[in-house]
């Protein structure tokens, strides 16, 4: 891996990173205004814990999946179909590690991966977006026919 591609990952990679973490932290506010007696005390850490390596993981997997399929393109130029589908799977690539922990059995483990794969693919295109606004990007104008 050359230095260019090990700066791309880590511009892509750190603030997919950032964006999951604030999900997932907008989701336990919610759910300690809504049902506060569900979380309990000390397991907050502990979602940061594995919630902050998931998604460390998952933005790296993501930038290295986004590094080899759009070498020569900028982040704002890149599909939205095909960044979405990279999201959902640099999650599903690190669920994978996941899958066998706890004692809640194969089949809920993998439904909180399926879970957390779509959490991938919802920020995955809030950071397209952003990287688009923060790019200027504009579309190209439709060429009337």
């Amino acid at each position: 891996m050359n230095m260019r591609t090990l700066r791309r990952v880590g511009s892509i990679g750190l603030p997919w990173a950032l964006l999951w973490g604030a999900f997932w932290t907008i989701v336990f506010v919610v759910i300690r205004i809504v049902d506060p007696d569900s979380i309990d005390p000390g397991e907050g850490l502990i979602a940061v814990a594995v919630l902050g390596s998931m998604g460390l993981l998952s933005g790296v997997a993501f930038a290295l999946l986004l590094s080899v399929g759009g070498r020569d393109r900028t982040n704002a130029d890149l599909s939205p179909a095909r960044t979405a589908g990279c999201g959902v799977l640099g999650s599903a690539i690190v669920q994978l590690a996941y899958l066998d922990h706890g004692d809640v059995g194969l089949a809920a483990n993998i439904q909180d991966a399926l879970l957390l794969c779509a959490a991938g693919g919802v920020v995955t295109m809030v950071w397209f977006v952003m990287a688009r606004r923060w790019s200027g990007w504009r579309p190209s104008p439709q060429s009337a026919s």
